[in-house]
């Protein structure tokens, strides 16, 4: 027995050319998106490639610029310390010029002798040089005591040795200030004096009137203590300042005086300890008020 297979005897002549027509766009389509597909990804290739070729140079280039700055900086190292050692040769020749005329009595001008020359490289009797001012208004170094042979620059106007211990003190740097005090009270108040050039509202000292030229009161010296050391309870910055307000007057020879001041506070009235550095206080090398002529204070060296 024989079958036939079905067809669509409903499809005319012109659908049958309407699918071939669909069928040949669609493949076109396909070819021409497979074309693109092949395109892109030639392009990403050659992008690849490229990207691999910057990498490939910057690797080089940083290479190249490691390589000059280990150059530059050995060089530069180089120089440096060859700069360095000849600078120190300078110095030390300079030191030992410095030396041996002091020791003939020169009195050198204080600003050509380096402060850490000084401390360092000079080696002279005693270890110790003097900063003295003389006639002419300049600073000088000497070692202390000897008189310039030559006689330049006038007479002796100060030298250190005139100073106050108080004023001694002040001019030390902190660290050779704490090694030179045996009491706490001397080294803070050889701080507070430096502090006595600056009065104002919100400073350490005050300003004064009526003989006074400023003055300094405890509880502001109480807070001024909590504020710079480290570790200070508020009633042992209270004790320090009594001490240190005693040590003031000591250390000036009592050229600073000791009273009490009337303070007011939360509407009550009470006294309060304070020093004070009058008018007419006589301090070595500080003019009192009014007399901006004398010769300022000179500084200890060595």
């Amino acid at each position: 027995m024989t079958t036939d297979t079905p067809t669509d005897e409903s499809q005319t002549p012109a659908d049958e050319q309407l699918d071939e027509l669909i069928d040949q766009r669609i493949q076109e389509a396909t070819a021409d998106l497979r074309e693109q597909i092949a395109d892109l990804e030639r392009e990403v290739e050659d992008l690849r490639n490229e990207l691999a070729t910057e990498r490939e140079a910057r690797r080089e280039a940083e290479a190249r610029l490691a390589t000059v700055e280990e150059t530059v900086e050995g060089e530069h190292d180089a120089r440096l310390s060859a700069l360095e050692a000849k600078a120190n040769g300078t110095r030390s020749m300079i030191a030992e010029l410095q030396s041996r005329e002091l020791e003939k009595s020169a009195h050198l001008q204080y600003e050509n002798v380096e402060p850490n020359i000084m401390d360092e490289l000079l080696d002279v009797d005693g270890e110790r040089v003097e900063r003295i001012t003389k006639d002419d208004g300049n600073h000088y170094a000497r070692l202390p005591g000897e008189e310039d042979a030559l006689n330049r620059g006038g007479a002796v106007a100060h030298s250190t040795a005139d100073l106050l211990p108080l004023q001694r003190l002040a001019r030390y740097d902190d660290e050779m200030l704490a090694s030179v005090t045996n009491r706490k009270p001397d080294e803070l108040a050889a701080k507070a004096w430096r502090e006595r050039d600056d009065p104002g509202r919100y400073q350490l000292w005050t300003s004064g009137s009526s003989g006074w030229r400023v003055y300094l009161k405890s509880s502001d010296l109480a807070d001024w203590i909590r504020a710079n050391e480290e570790g200070v309870s508020k009633n042992y910055a209270q004790e320090l300042a009594r001490r240190t307000l005693d040590a003031m007057a000591e250390l000036s020879k009592h050229r600073l005086i000791t009273t009490q001041k009337k303070r007011r506070s939360d509407g009550l009235s009470y006294k309060e300890n304070v020093v004070v550095l009058t008018e007419d206080a006589d301090l070595p090398g500080e003019p009192s008020l009014g007399e901006s002529d004398a010769p300022a204070t000179d500084e200890v060296a060595g």
